[in-house]
C-alpha cells in the first residue's frame, strides 16, 4: 500500500492511466467549442453524451449488460434510442466488448432543433488494445 500511496489517489491513478491510454490510442479531447465549428453544429445543439455504432448494420448499441454468466446485448436502428455514456472512457470500455463481434465506432450524438447528429469519433480496433 505504501507504493500505492506515493503514485497519489485512487481517482488520481485512473485519470493517468486513462490519459495514457488515449495517448498510445493517438486520441485527443478537442473542446467542445471547436467541434461546433468544424461540424457546423448550430449553437443551439445539445450534446447528448457518446454512442456506439455498430458500422456494418448501421445500428446503435440500445442496452449492455455483461456478467461471468451472460452477456446481454440489445440495438436500435435510431441514435436516439441508443445507450448514452457521459464518459468518453466508459464508452470505450463498452464499445471494446462489443468490437469482440462487430466493427464499432464510438460517436458523439447531438440534438438540433431539425435533427439528431452522429458524429463518428473513434473506431475500436482491438489489435491496439492486446497486449
Amino acid at each position: 500500500m505504501g507504493q500505492a500511496k506515493k503514485r497519489g489517489t485512487k481517482e488520481q491513478r485512473i485519470a493517468e492511466a486513462r490519459e495514457k491510454q488515449m495517448e498510445s490510442l493517438d486520441i485527443s479531447q478537442k473542446p467542445m467549442e471547436e467541434i461546433y465549428q468544424e461540424f457546423d453544429l448550430p449553437e443551439d445543439s445539445d450534446f447528448l453524451g457518446y454512442v456506439i455504432n455498430i458500422v456494418k448494420s448501421d445500428e446503435y448499441l440500445a442496452s449492455f449488460s455483461d456478467s461471468i454468466d451472460e452477456r446481454r446485448v440489445s440495438y436500435a436502428k435510431f441514435p436516439e434510442l441508443g445507450l448514452r455514456f457521459e464518459d468518453f472512457h466508459e464508452a470505450l470500455d463498452v464499445g471494446k466488448k462489443v468490437a469482440e463481434k462487430y466493427e464499432t465506432d464510438i460517436c458523439l450524438l447531438f440534438e438540433t432543433a431539425e435533427q439528431y447528429r452522429v458524429i463518428p469519433t473513434f473506431t475500436i480496433n482491438l489489435a491496439d488494445f492486446s497486449q
